[in-house]
């Protein structure tokens, strides 16, 4: 009697350790889940079947899981109930279903639409659920790769036709030869207007880097991509003005005709200043030795903006600009902000050389003119005398003829 308290703790310890070891069982429960496809290399249009095969060493029910692809590449073409979505994503939902099984296949259709590589694997958790205990097996998953190649047919040209942004204006022209562009946009602009018309119409445009420019150097890539799979970039450099701040100078200056009418036009994508003449707008070579206390900047004018060379105090009230006059000769002229005038600029060291030389030369015939005084002086000095002894000579004379003694 006295053993059946020892008898029954044991059978207490036996039961909890069968549940310990029976919860142990259920969640080694597991699946495996490999994706297949009837060929990992297929041609444009052509379809092709991707497998979804599940398998466990025990029975299991329903199954949930999300699966991704590229969406340009392929296109789900298969009409499961238990298959939903489009677009590079697909909801697997196999649910309420009245049999199990250890082992369970799935077969979707896609066409392949163009040229590329696309991974088909699944996102996020995969629900498997088993039967007995209705909790989630752990799974061991799987992906596949697909290529999409060009038929033997396909084009593979890749040159663009024609390029036209706003509101700018490429430099130099559009050429499909020539693959690299400039452009300025005002500092109010985010974003270009990009028109690409492909050689070919069954390549296909890609525009990157054009939405949200910023202050300064922005890339704006125009990518063709032929039906064979081959890409040709187009680069646009675009530089945007610098936002004027209260009382900076880049504010927009509006021309008047108080001292003479000026302002800027563009023409044939060159822009020039009209100003008792016409001047081409240009940058400053980058090796041009910058004058004292300017830096490169930009400035609005007429709407049009352009290089130019700044006071570093940003508070100056003329700017410098290079521009080609119309015998073609080059060079730096100021403009006045205030009345809106332009002329040419003199800079400060080329006169110092001149201006020496003009003082020595002075000087020079300063020291001439007092040595001819000298020497005038001395003639005139020396004639006196000669004059004075001429007219005692002639005194003496007159004296001596007239019969008058020495005396």
């Amino acid at each position: 009697m006295k053993r059946r308290p020892y008898r029954f703790l044991l059978f207490c310890l036996l039961f909890i350790l069968g549940g310990f070891l029976n919860v142990k069982y259920i969640n080694a429960a597991s699946a495996n889940i490999e994706i297949t496809t009837d060929d990992s290399q297929i041609v444009v249009d052509e379809t092709v079947l991707v497998y979804i095969n599940i398998s466990s060493d025990s029975m299991f029910g329903n199954i949930e899981a999300n699966l991704t692809y590229d969406e340009e590449i392929l296109e789900y073409k298969s009409s499961v109930s238990f298959i939903t979505g489009s677009s590079g994503f697909l909801k697997i939902a196999d649910i309420n279903i009245s049999e199990d099984a250890n082992n369970r296949k799935y077969a979707l259709e896609f066409q392949a639409l163009k040229v590329g590589k696309t991974e088909i694997e699944f996102s996020g958790p995969v629900m498997v659920y088993d039967n007995e205990a209705t909790l989630p097996m752990s799974v061991f998953l799987d992906s596949t790769e697909l290529e999409v190649k060009a038929a033997q047919t396909a084009s593979d040209n890749a040159y663009l036709k024609s390029l036209r942004i706003s509101p700018a204006n490429l430099s130099p022209e559009f050429d499909k030869n020539i693959l690299e562009y400039s452009a300025n946009v005002s500092y109010d602009i985010d974003r270009l207007v990009v028109v690409a018309l492909p050689e070919d119409d069954k390549a296909t445009i890609r525009v990157a880097g054009n939405d949200l420019l910023e202050e300064g150097e922005n890339k704006v890539i125009v990518s063709v991509i032929a039906e064979a799979g081959n890409i040709i970039e187009y680069t646009i450099n675009v530089m945007k003005d610098i936002a004027p701040e209260e009382g900076d100078y880049t504010s927009p200056i509006t021309p008047d005709k108080k001292h003479g009418s000026f302002e800027l036009v563009r023409v044939d994508n060159e822009i020039f200043a009209i100003y008792s003449g016409k001047y081409r707008i240009m940058e400053a070579p980058a090796d041009m030795k910058i004058p004292n206390g300017y830096i490169r900047n930009k400035i609005i004018i007429s709407g049009i903006s352009i290089p130019v060379l700044a006071s570093e105090q940003l508070d100056n009230e003329f700017l410098l600009i290079y521009a080609e006059n119309e015998l073609g000769q080059t060079g730096l002229y100021s403009y006045d902000k205030v009345e809106k005038t332009m002329q040419r600029y003199a800079s400060e060291q080329t006169p110092i050389p001149e201006q020496t030389n003009e003082i020595e030369e002075e000087s020079m015939n300063s020291k001439q003119y007092r040595s001819n005084l000298n020497i005038a002086a001395i003639i005139i000095a020396l004639l006196s005398a000669l004059c004075a002894v001429f007219v005692i000579l002639s005194i003496r004379l007159f004296m001596k003829l007239k019969g008058y003694g020495d005396e």
